[in-house]
């Protein structure tokens, strides 16, 4: 079973994209706060990251930056989730962090499964 970290400020989307991913596979490991987010990331050696980009306690951009300087996790692939369309395709844009693919709140369950698939490189 491959494994997915989510990291959302919101536990009821938490509990939705588990409960969708967990039906196709994955274990998923939901993170709401941000203290020792990155430690437990480390501990977890997911082979996936969903990152919410807006929480109210912590930076989505620096949880990146951070995943992405830390040896043991700097090679998992992350997907942005944000509500803010405009945001994301800011962030692509200017190129201030590379990201493997974004996803645009609110997102269907095909939408949501079919970037998973990709960026994990599986087939459909």
């Amino acid at each position: 079973m491959k494994t997915v970290a989510y990291i959302e400020d919101d536990p009821d989307m938490i509990d939705l994209v588990s409960i969708i991913l967990r039906k196709h596979g994955y274990q998923v490991t939901g993170f709401t706060e941000s203290r020792e987010i990155i430690e437990r990331l480390e501990e977890l050696k997911p082979e996936l990251i969903l990152l919410d980009l807006m929480m109210p306690h912590v930076d989505g951009l620096e949880v990146y930056r951070e995943i992405k300087s830390r040896e043991g996790i700097s090679k998992v692939p992350v997907i942005i989730i944000s509500a803010m369309k405009r945001a994301v395709e800011e962030i692509e844009r200017e190129g201030e962090i590379k990201v493997e693919a974004c996803l645009v709140k609110p997102f269907t369950i095909g939408e949501l499964l079919e970037t998973v698939k990709r960026v994990m490189g599986e087939g459909r």
